[in-house]
């Protein structure tokens, strides 16, 4: 899920409190690879601001912030807020790129893609990480055992925004962190939550171990391009899942808990 060891923050600039009562609004960026070619729109609702630029794990002392976010229903307005303006955006998208109200041949005909993170985008670690046994730290041999298991909730807007994406004719691309020995219970747990027909699920080899996420998910995207599919938008909860071009749009959603370049 993560690359590399997270750097954990609890003090000085980045140990931000997060408005427990509100949220973030849903606006566009323009930092982090964003261009005027290739927008960035998403939710604010993160910590360490998003101009940092190395890895960051949440503190257990901010913790609780996190824990009141969710419960303010900020989290979940900011999401369905950035799912809504994926939707119409990909809706625009397909009249312009492929003819207005193309029938779902003729979206295929004109190779659509839409590219999707997986973690904290299509599932969700927040019920792992606000455990209280596990306290906002990290264990990847037990992190490893609940993707094995799909023991992650799905983040149900993300996954209807693909399954109509699919219905309409728009191929389906999942690119994410997870290491290439993870793809079969990827792939299952994929399945599992309702996201069914993907056409490729691209996961981490042992040679992109050392480049940052944002140059292995645009290199990703780059070579999707060259096969020849139009990519409408990436959606991921990480300005990487989308800066450094190769899509005609970001979506990010909220993630406080962890930051990865």
């Amino acid at each position: 899920m993560r690359p590399r060891t997270a750097l954990a923050i609890a003090t000085g600039a980045l140990a931000l409190a997060i408005p427990a009562a509100g949220n973030g609004a849903v606006v566009s960026f323009g930092y982090g690879g964003a261009t005027a070619k290739t927008p960035i729109v998403g939710s604010d609702q993160h910590l360490p601001p998003l101009s940092v630029t190395t890895d960051y794990l949440v503190s257990p002392a901010m913790g609780a912030n996190i824990v009141a976010l969710r419960q303010s229903g900020g989290y979940t307005a900011d999401i369905n807020g950035t799912v809504s303006r994926a939707r119409t955006y990909l809706d625009s998208w397909l009249d312009r790129t492929c003819g207005k109200k193309a029938s779902v041949a003729k979206v295929r005909k004109c190779r659509a893609m839409v590219v999707s993170d997986m973690d904290d985008t299509l599932v969700s670690w927040y019920q792992y990480y606000a455990d209280p046994a596990v306290n906002w730290t990290e264990n990847p041999p037990v992190q490893d055992q609940i993707m094995q298991a799909c023991g992650t909730p799905a983040i149900q807007p993300s996954v209807n925004l693909l399954r109509r994406a699919k219905a309409r004719g728009v191929a389906i691309v999942v690119i994410s962190g997870r290491k290439q020995a993870q793809a079969p219970y990827t792939a299952s747990c994929l399945e599992t939550i309702g996201v069914t027909g993907v056409r490729q699920i691209i996961l981490r080899s042992p040679q992109d171990e050392a480049l940052t996420a944002a140059v292995y998910k645009s290199r990703a995207r780059a070579g999707l391009e060259k096969k020849g599919w139009k990519i409408a938008l990436s959606l991921g909860d990480q300005v990487s899942d989308m800066s450094l071009g190769h899509a005609d749009a970001g979506f990010l959603l909220p993630n406080p808990m962890y930051f990865i370049p």
